[in-house]
């Protein structure tokens, strides 16, 4: 999947595309939903953020304006920026529909995740949160150096990307010889549009270390959690119909255990992280031994 791929473009990322990233009956009920309540991704990577009232955030990539409009309810100074007028549209349907329950403040713009029109060091929190494997290496290690010079004193970036290219290219191939009712390939046509650099452990520990940026990565196995959260409400009309169903039950919770072990690197599709200038944040987090081994191996870097 990390061939050479040219950069995908803001009409992309259109109502086709924002109804398959997370569900068109999801994107309703969220709008309607009397307090918001995030998936199991965006609820862990807003617990690593331990947001209080007063604290700057900067979402890069907003999307629908799910992380913005959650930290403005948790009294949290909140930016969104998105450089598609489609996600930001959906975003700005959101504040106004939740805006009475904010304690803190939402704001929208729209940007390049390159070239961000703030001053240096405004954030105490940035979060990175599925646009990783949007953006090709250049624009990556650009997107990072602006992280870098965003971030205030004692601020730190909360990063999520998946899939961890290890479970897509080896674990669910093999998977398939033994199970037909798994896919051999779990992406489906949107994400083979615009997942144009999907990381593994090694590639994404070693593009943060150019920035400059300290940081921690680790693996977390949130694919059943997902798949539970999803039961009965939503179809996307590509593999996460058949995978989902196989994951709520029986075969979820073994995923979940044996993605405690050394097996996670080739079970968990969820890399998540922490990436700071200067203090360590004091946020617990795993130990991620496992993960820090892997990142000491040999292998091809991406360019």
């Amino acid at each position: 999947m990390n061939e050479t791929r040219k950069p995908v473009g803001a009409d992309a990322y259109d109502e086709k595309w924002l109804a398959a990233a997370w569900g068109a009956q999801s994107n309703e009920d969220f709008l309607n939903q009397a307090v918001l309540h995030p998936r199991p991704r965006v609820e862990r990577a807003m617990e690593l953020a331990a947001l209080s009232p007063g604290l700057r955030l900067l979402d890069i990539a907003c999307g629908r304006g799910e992380v913005p409009a959650l930290a403005a309810q948790a009294g949290v100074q909140a930016v969104g920026i998105d450089f598609s007028a489609t996600s930001l549209e959906y975003a700005n349907r959101l504040r106004q529909a939740h805006c009475d329950k904010f304690r803190g403040q939402m704001t929208l713009v729209r940007a390049d995740a390159c070239r961000l029109p703030f001053a240096d060091a405004s954030f105490d929190r940035i979060t990175l949160l599925d646009i990783i494997e949007h953006l090709v290496p250049a624009q990556l290690a650009m997107m990072f150096l602006e992280v870098h010079r965003l971030l205030a004193p004692g601020g730190y970036a909360v990063i999520h990307t998946l899939p961890n290219r290890w479970v897509y290219d080896l674990t669910f191939p093999f998977l398939h010889r033994l199970w037909f009712k798994i896919p051999h390939d779990p992406r489906g046509p949107i994400d083979r549009e615009v997942h144009v650099n999907e990381q593994d452990l090694r590639r994404l520990h070693r593009m943060l270390r150019r920035s400059g940026l300290d940081h921690r990565l680790w693996l977390e196995q949130q694919m059943p959690a997902q798949a539970r959260w999803n039961r009965r409400n939503d179809h996307y009309g590509d593999n996460r119909d058949r995978i989902y169903p196989l994951l709520t039950g029986i075969a979820g919770r073994f995923l979940e255990i044996a993605s405690l072990t050394p097996l996670k690197l080739l079970l968990a599709n969820d890399i998540y992280g922490l990436a700071w200038k200067q203090l360590a944040p004091t946020v617990k987090v795993p130990s991620g031994l496992t993960e820090r081994l892997a990142c000491l191996f040999p292998g091809q870097e991406q360019e």
